[in-house]
């Protein structure tokens, strides 16, 4: 059951460390490091220390230390490269979002507007306040699924290189 549950977890927050983590590699650690903070987050493990490692070749500049709150095992984890600072609080309480599953929620405006504005959003027929709904209904996906082209603008240059 655990096995399932751990894999069905993996599923749901896959899309979100896709966008955060470019290799399979970084994906892994970035999911490491979300389950810990989540797990600080939610009572199941405590945080010992979060602190900055000397600089070296390879090393990971931050790392945190967390305690397994059921065996007493500590953890070392390395901050994942591909995890901008100024957007993890974001990152992780999206993470905890779809970990839980929580059917009637939304991704934060702010972490929706970073990964979709330029690309979706500011192209979209459906921009402005009438059409919130539109707007929420992307949000709770957590990527665009209203987006139609708006008349007038062209394809991304991305878009067009690809057929």
């Amino acid at each position: 059951m655990t096995h399932r549950a751990t894999r069905d977890v993996v599923r749901r927050v896959m899309p979100l460390l896709e966008k955060v983590a470019p290799t399979t590699v970084d994906r892994a650690r970035l999911l490491q490091y979300l389950s810990a903070r989540a797990g600080v987050d939610w009572g199941a493990m405590e945080a010992v220390s979060d602190e900055v490692a000397e600089p070296a070749i390879g090393a990971a500049p931050r790392r945190i230390v967390v305690r397994d709150g059921a065996s007493g095992e500590a953890r070392t984890i390395a901050y994942p490269s591909c995890l901008d600072p100024a957007l993890e609080p974001l990152i992780v309480e999206e993470y905890k979002r779809l970990a839980v599953g929580d059917r009637l929620t939304l991704m934060a405006q702010p972490l929706f507007d970073h990964f979709f504005t330029e690309s979706h959003c500011a192209r979209c027929r459906w921009r402005g306040p009438e059409f919130a709904p539109f707007h929420r209904e992307c949000r709770f996906a957590g990527h665009p699924v209203n987006f139609e082209l708006a008349e007038g603008l062209g394809r991304r240059d991305d878009e067009n290189a690809a057929g």
